[in-house]
């Protein structure tokens, strides 16, 4: 039998290093949307997305340090969270102005247009109005040296055990990280719910960031979780699209054949999911490898 490789003992400097990475990435994500007018959706994903993956980091740190020290840094990552927070309502908006205007949902029938227009441009008011308030939120914190103090917080001094802890907190993060996605997988295949499978999503994201974090610390490509995880995590963020557009529009949108519509394809997208959960439980998505999608015991491709 082949042995796996041995991975690389991952190091409180290296986390360190990883943090001033991510760290810088953000503090510049923030100076630019800040700086702009009227930020890009695409500048507010990416800041967004560059901030989870900067907590998980920083979740991670806190642990390594003197408890003097961690008491430091909570209350710097609460407004991180905060931050984080405000830009993903705004992330939100842009998604449900892209929906639809774009092809993938369906078209509003001649009697919809009307009121559908009147819903962009009421979306497109409040994107402008959240841009405003969000560029403003940033520059505050910014100014009151939020990232200052993260940058003083990667400059404390693990504890003398740090080293050693380290791999079991990885290893205690991975374990912890895997049985929420296990349990949230199982409460979405007993009750597929748009909040179940949300929080699924949410399980599986987690996991994959902090796969990602230990892949940089241990000097290791980073494993690409399997296909039938990925085409899971796309189906469930069509499906909270779907949801984002359904609780956003207007009263005089909820009754009419467009609304109607984008019903009956949250309902084929849950009934998709439905599928996939009840076929596969989360042993079938094992991501220690990047193996292929594995063929079902007759012999054929994969159910998806």
């Amino acid at each position: 039998m082949t042995e796996k490789p041995r991975r690389a003992q991952a190091e409180p400097s290296a986390l360190a290093r990883e943090l001033e990475r991510l760290l810088a990435g953000v503090a510049g994500s923030v100076d630019d949307v800040v700086a702009r007018p009227h930020p890009s959706p695409e500048s507010l994903h990416h800041l967004h997305r560059e901030m989870r993956r900067l907590r998980h980091a920083l979740a991670i740190w806190q642990r390594l340090l003197a408890s003097r020290d961690a008491t430091l840094v909570r209350p710097l990552d609460r407004r991180l969270k905060r931050l984080a927070r405000l830009v993903g309502r705004v992330r939100d908006r842009d998604v449900m102005i892209d929906l639809i205007e774009g092809p993938s949902l369906p078209r509003p029938a001649r009697r919809d247009v009307m009121p559908v227009a009147r819903l962009r441009a009421r979306l497109r008011d409040d994107a402008r109005t959240g841009r405003e308030l969000l560029r403003v939120f940033l520059r505050s914190e910014r100014d009151a040296h939020l990232f200052e103090g993260l940058r003083e917080s990667v400059e404390f001094t693990p504890r003398p055990t740090a080293a050693a802890h380290l791999h079991e907190v990885l290893n205690e993060e991975e374990a912890r990280r895997d049985q929420d996605v296990r349990a949230a997988h199982r409460r979405a295949r007993r009750r597929p719910s748009s909040t179940r499978l949300h929080r699924l999503r949410i399980q599986v994201r987690r996991l994959r960031h902090l796969t990602e974090v230990r892949a940089r610390l241990e000097r290791r490509s980073h494993t690409t979780f399997p296909p039938l995880v990925r085409r899971l995590q796309s189906r469930l963020g069509r499906l909270h699209d779907l949801d984002i557009v359904l609780g956003g529009l207007d009263t005089d949108l909820l009754s009419t054949e467009w609304a109607r519509a984008l019903k009956r394809e949250r309902r084929r997208v849950r009934a998709g999911l439905r599928a996939t959960l009840r076929n596969h439980r989360w042993r079938a998505f094992d991501l220690s490898s990047p193996a292929p999608d594995r063929a079902d015991r007759r012999g054929g491709r994969a159910r998806s």
